[in-house]
């Protein structure tokens, strides 16, 4: 049957289950543009046979997914430029309007601001508001309105850009706010460079990737600017938008800009600070801004809405993998260091791409992969496979048709990435560097490696090989916490002898070629162990950090599908270490 949670993922539909019959949930096409974002104004109607169809009543979306005609979505990569306005109308009363908010006329002009009549689909009439265009290489790419009552809409398939995407400059500090008119205060205060994304914060749980694309159209700009401050709204939006742009471009280079408070009323944000403070207060506030608590010391009170989140359920959670059963045994959260060991051939990579395509078809997550053992085009042709459910060559069983492998590529080329060097072995320096790339451009959340072999391992003759590991391994966990990454990191184990009976050991984290640290450093360490005589293969968590939120030390039973190329875990197959198998 069709994965119907994947195939409506695609196109940005979340369902509470998948279960036949008639569902309710918000239309990923218009509520984010509506009053009552909330309003379960799409309605999903699953058939027993896995193909599923919606509509909207209210902007008449409609469309279907699964069934024998499933194709997944390939993203649109043609953007509409609109055209300029010959004459833009600068009236007196656009100009108080914003000298009322502390800009001047100058600045205005400076950014082509005029004054227009939009139809907008919150009120479905037209309305007076303001235009601001969004200009990248001397070139119009989007233009954005706004009404008197704060309604909003953009071009139609406006090519991805950060507002004043000119003023990112190499070396230089570069001030990300949450809104234009933020970016024009800032202007007015004596900043240049500042940029804003056109769709602003997040009122919820984000269901796409789509506000943060002007980081892949930048990213290599962005990549060689100096440091990042964060000026979004000091509310709970404003603190979401931080925390991923804080997370795509390195936490440690990342600060925050925080406004003043008049009284016991709180700036928003820097229109807010320059209206109520003036501008001499809106640069102290960039000047006093703090870097991202990473490093250095700071008291408990730096923590306390952390800490309070995670009490409240609201911090980093604990992710699934795909597999119902495994998650007894292990989850794993952002940023944590994830070793896994097999003996050759028992399947590791092929557990940890699997976990990689169920996690992007449940969450789509994304994934920067280091394989070179495997090779990039055999790789692929594995994840179409576990993406498709069918074998990639011929065989007993009916292979992957053109078309099929065609729409697995596509799928595939949205979520998955490689990384690889083909004149030279990588360093663990090159690859996080190609790494961070990914995080910037594409938003990528987890990294493999895969395996640790594969990496440049000189160094200095007077460091031992347990010294470059842990050094290794601190780098990679430094890259996941600065990025909220998970590191996968594949070792393959030191010569086992057999036993008696001539049937591999089960090998340990102690096991591992290279250093005792694999297994102390780690946050979570995974084993893949294959019994031929049994026809099972183990997934085993030897250790698991943050019991029991993150799972406990235990083993699972995976089942490998031959017709459909898939690992299936066993119901009721999960058992504490210790345990009797």
């Amino acid at each position: 049957m069709i994965d119907v949670v994947g195939a409506l993922s695609e196109h940005g539909i979340r369902l509470r289950n998948d279960a036949a019959g008639n569902h309710k949930t918000v239309c990923p096409e218009c509520s984010h543009t509506r009053k009552k974002r909330g309003d379960q104004c799409l309605s999903v109607t699953i058939e027993a046979d896995g193909r599923v169809v919606w509509l909207c009543h209210h902007c008449g979306w409609s469309g279907g997914a699964g069934g024998p005609e499933y194709r997944p979505v390939r993203e649109r990569r043609t953007y509409k430029r609109p055209v300029r306005v010959a004459d833009p109308m600068r009236p007196d009363t656009l100009v108080a309007w914003f000298e009322k908010r502390g800009i001047s006329k100058p600045v205005v002009e400076r950014f082509n601001v005029y004054k227009t009549r939009q139809w907008f689909p919150q009120t479905e009439k037209e309305e007076d508001c303001i235009a601001f265009p969004y200009e990248w290489e001397q070139a119009l790419r989007n233009v954005k309105y706004r009404t008197a009552d704060k309604f909003f809409r953009q071009e139609k398939d406006p090519e991805p850009v950060f507002f004043n995407a000119d003023s990112i400059t190499e070396g230089a500090d570069l001030i990300i706010a949450e809104g234009e008119i933020d970016v024009m205060s800032f202007i007015e205060a004596g900043f240049e460079r500042v940029v804003s994304l056109p769709n602003g914060a997040p009122s919820g749980p984000e269901s796409s990737d789509k506000r943060y694309e002007p980081f892949a159209t930048h990213w290599e700009k962005l990549q060689k600017v100096s440091r990042v401050l964060i000026a979004s709204d000091m509310d709970g939006p404003g603190e979401q938008l931080a925390q991923e742009i804080a997370r795509r471009m390195g936490r440690d280079r990342c600060y925050r800009v925080s406004m003043p408070a008049l009284g016991d009323v709180q700036c928003k944000d820097a229109n807010e600070c320059l209206q109520d403070h003036g501008a001499e207060v809106l640069r102290e506030c960039v000047a006093s801004s703090e870097p991202w608590p990473i490093d250095g010391l700071h008291d408990v009170e730096s923590f306390a809405i952390e800490v309070m989140d995670l009490y409240h359920g609201k911090g980093p959670q604990p992710l699934s993998t795909g597999f119902a059963e495994v998650d007894k045994a292990f989850k794993y959260i952002p940023g944590q260091f994830i070793a896994v060991t097999g003996i050759p051939n028992h399947g590791k990579s092929r557990v940890i791409d699997q976990i990689a395509i169920q996690t992007a078809r449940r969450r789509d997550e994304k994934w920067a992969m280091f394989s070179p053992e495997t090779g990039e085009a055999n790789h692929i042709a594995d994840l179409c496979e576990i993406f498709a459910g069918n074998p990639f060559f011929a065989g007993p069983t009916p292979r992957l048709t053109e078309r099929e492998v065609s729409d697995a590529l596509l799928w595939l080329n949205e979520r998955i990435f490689l990384v690889g060097a083909v004149e030279h072995t990588p360093t663990v320096d090159w690859l996080l560097e190609r790494a961070r790339a990914a995080v910037i451009r594409y938003g990528v959340t987890n990294i493999v490696i895969d395996p640790y072999n594969e990496l440049e391992a000189s160094r200095p003759d007077k460091q031992t090989e347990t010294e470059f590991v842990s050094q290794l391994i601190s780098k990679c966990k430094k890259f996941g916490k600065h990025h909220g990454c998970t590191v996968w990191m594949v070792i393959h184990p030191t010569k086992l002898r057999s036993s008696d009976d001539g049937k591999d050991p089960v090998p340990g984290l102690y096991d591992l070629a290279g250093s005792a640290h694999w297994r102390n450093k780690a946050d979570a360490g995974l084993v893949v162990y294959r019994d031929y005589e049994k026809d099972t293969t183990f997934l085993i968590a030897k250790k698991i950090r943050r019991q029991p939120m993150c799972g406990r030390p235990g083993s699972v039973k995976l089942q490998f599908i031959g017709a459909d190329r898939r690992f299936r875990d066993v119901e009721g197959s999960f058992q504490q270490l210790g345990a009797e198998r």
